[in-house]
């Protein structure tokens, strides 16, 4: 059975770096009608939804959000944008054809299908890239690429791990579940061999200083606080903690994270040209766990002895080549270029036809339509890699802007995962941008909103998390305006959601999140609703 993680919408795990925020959003999906569903009885385990099902405006609200690309920067930022086609007397959404659309999303899942069944960077990335760079070379763009390396992270040996715990001179010993209790954060390195180390554990209050240090037992594992209070990374805290010759690290939960399951964050740190890890083993607890090891320790020092521990980790860490693809109109102003991204890797373990076959899709055939206009501002059209690694690509792309790049760069517009079959729609809250861009985000905000209200469809504003490659340029060291619309990936359809969307309550929004499902075939994505047009 396979295990499905829940998270609150916009929660997101503390001590990360601002722009890796695990993270996924959807526009365009199917809705049920409630009058069909009394029962709120989730879907069927396949994620099909009902047989009887009614296609909704969902692509036309699509439409709407290509038209809002054209209006966002001159109320946004007072910029003026308009398209002029050289070529057609159509309008834009007039030219967004929904045989075109799932044209694209039908290629992504043949390149899946010939890769076990993914796009992730590791297997179906590059045919992916290929396709996009093909068809927008061939209607004029200049497609450039923006190569640059990740860490690709396994887990050898799933539940395997050893983590004992036992007061010196004391024959009993403490046995902590791999899961339940602990966890290993992703780039965790192995153990030596993968084989069993002996060694004492020592807390350490801190960690963002090598003064938290002093007094550090040499070759000890060091406890410290998985507290986002504090004013550094988890990537700045291990390489402290390296520093000081530690074997490993673990992080527990703080008190108010109670009964909350251990951490698995990704501890790395994104430069303008690496991605840098630190090469020890290292575990996140539960804060339950974290006390009693605390408890442990201060008995053992209290009797002038040691906190012993044993400890084994096995995985894998290695470097992989990929690459963003960006495609910028031939006409406009660059001095207020948008940025219109999509995240083109899918998750490991799927085709990720919605997440985000669906969001490159509607990029693609923007981007083909836009070719034979002229427009007054550039647009740039972004395929990130390694968005499902940790934003990584977006990331590489806004470190290595030039601050006159940086300048010249009007706002940002993302589109992912815009086909979730149990949708609702948010609104991001552009308040939650840093101040320096909040004015801008609630600017791109209230178009959003205006286009619900004038379609008459209900929403929701969401905190402005970043869960998404948007979260890369309103970081606070980059300060570009960014906007999007999310319809859910694993947070919960409420009652009251279902009463304004329909679909299920009780269950997640898209019920095939991440999954080998989350494929084409799928009702709700095979069809993109082509009778709302």
């Amino acid at each position: 059975m396979a295990e499905v993680t829940v998270r609150l919408r916009g929660e997101k795990d503390p001590l990360l770096p601002s722009h890796a925020i695990s993270a996924t959003h959807n526009f365009m999906s199917w809705e049920w009608s409630t009058s069909e569903n009394n029962n709120n009885s989730p879907p069927p385990a396949t994620c099909r939804p009902p047989v009887r099902r009614r296609c909704t405006r969902r692509l036309c609200l699509l439409l709407a959000i290509l038209v809002l690309l054209c209006a966002v920067v001159a109320v946004a930022l007072g910029v003026s944008l308009w398209i002029k086609s050289r070529t057609t007397t159509k309008s834009l959404p007039q030219a967004i054809k929904i045989g075109n659309l799932m044209e694209h999303l039908k290629e992504l899942q043949v390149i899946a299908t010939l890769h076990n069944n993914s796009r992730s960077v590791e297997k179906g990335y590059n045919a992916s890239a290929e396709m996009v760079m093909t068809k927008l070379a061939n209607v004029g763009y200049n497609v450039t690429t923006q190569p640059f390396n990740v860490f690709m992270y396994e887990d050898l040996a799933p539940n395997n791990a050893i983590f004992y715990a036992s007061i010196a001179d004391i024959s009993f010993q403490w046995k902590f579940l791999q899961g339940s209790q602990y966890a290993l954060l992703r780039y965790s390195r192995s153990t030596p061999s993968g084989q069993v180390i002996n060694t004492t554990l020592q807390p350490v209050s801190g960690g963002c200083s090598m003064a938290d240090f002093s007094g550090f037992l040499n070759g000890s594992v060091a406890l410290l606080d998985y507290d986002e209070s504090l004013n550094c990374t988890l990537f700045n805290m291990a390489s402290n903690a390296k520093a000081a010759n530690a074997c490993a690290v673990v992080w527990g939960r703080g008190p108010s994270q109670a009964g909350i399951a251990p951490p698995t964050s990704r501890v790395y740190r994104m430069t303008a040209n690496s991605m840098d890890i630190v090469d020890i083993p290292m575990l996140g607890t539960t804060y339950e766990m974290r006390a009693t090891l605390l408890s442990l320790w201060k008995i053992a020092t209290e009797n002038n002895v040691t906190l012993d521990v044993q400890l084994k980790t096995y995985t894998s860490v290695t470097s992989v080549y990929t690459y963003n693809v960006l495609a910028t109109t031939n006409s406009g102003n660059d001095s207020a270029m948008i940025v219109v991204g999509s995240h083109l890797d899918s998750v490991p373990a799927g085709p990720g036809i919605n997440d985000n076959g669906s969001g490159v899709s509607a990029n693609l055939e923007m981007a083909l339509q836009v070719a034979s206009r002229t427009v007054r501002n550039k647009v740039r059209f972004a395929f990130w890699s390694a968005e499902e690694l940790g934003l990584l690509g977006s990331y590489h792309y806004v470190l290595n802007l030039t601050p006159e790049e940086k300048n010249n760069t009007a706002l940002n517009l993302n589109f992912d995962m815009i086909a979730s079959p149990n949708f609702v729609r948010g609104v991001y809250n552009g308040s939650g941008a840093p101040a320096a861009i909040s004015t801008q985000c609630r600017n791109i905000q209230s178009l959003f909103e205006k286009n619900f209200r004038d379609n008459n469809l209900p929403y929701e504003i969401w905190p402005f998390s970043g869960r998404s490659d948007y979260g890369s340029f309103i970081a606070s060291n980059v300060n570009i305006p960014a906007g999007s619309i999310a319809t859910g990936a694993d947070s919960v359809k409420t009652i009251d959601e279902r009463t304004n969307y329909g679909g299920f309550a009780n269950t997640i929004l898209d019920p095939c999140y991440h999954a080998v499902s989350e494929s084409f075939f799928v009702p709700g994505i095979s069809h993109f609703c082509p009778k709302s047009k």
